[in-house]
């Protein structure tokens, strides 16, 4: 039986991540389990942090977003403990990434990031990943952080276009 609900979230995190077999952004997960009415967002956050310095779960954290995977050290635990989840809230899970999968890829395929390098100076990063392998990496560097901002809105809105043009001149 499973000593307190904390417990379980924790559980089906480690489940949900393990489950996708990539890394997922803290708003995935949050969304199943807060549109299950499991429990409430700081409960969730709270289990995610937990996890974490537990070193159940890794994180990659940009200006946008967080994405979490699961450890071999989680991967282990949820070996131990994975009983402990019932198995209609594993079907829940498994439905639940297939009936979300190609949102969920596609959220997570395209990304963008800045960091300040010097005055004056930001070094935007522009990604195109499939799953968990890179496809594509520029890193542009301008002169503001408005430019940044702007780059990655429009990395966000035209990454498809930028792709193709780039493979065409390319190749």
């Amino acid at each position: 039986m499973i000593s307190t609900p904390q417990t379980l979230f924790k559980l089906m995190i480690l489940y949900f991540l393990d489950c996708a077999g990539f890394s997922l952004s803290n708003a995935v997960i949050s969304d199943y389990i807060l549109e299950k009415g499991y429990t409430d967002y700081f409960n969730i956050q709270k289990a995610f942090s937990e996890l974490e310095d537990e070193e159940l779960i890794s994180s990659v954290s940009t200006h946008k977003s967080t994405h979490y995977r699961i450890t071999s050290e989680g991967k282990e635990t949820l070996g131990f403990f994975h009983y402990e989840i019932s198995p209609a809230i594993k079907a829940e899970i498994k439905d639940y990434l297939k009936e979300h999968f190609n949102t969920i890829v596609e959220m997570l395929s395209v990304s963008s990031d800045y960091k300040r390098i010097r005055t004056n100076e930001y070094l935007v990063s522009l990604k195109i990943t499939e799953r968990d392998t890179l496809i594509m990496a520029l890193d542009i560097t301008v002169a503001t952080e408005e430019a940044a901002l702007r780059c990655m809105s429009n990395w966000d809105k035209n990454n498809s276009d930028i792709y193709a043009y780039l493979i065409r001149s390319l190749m």
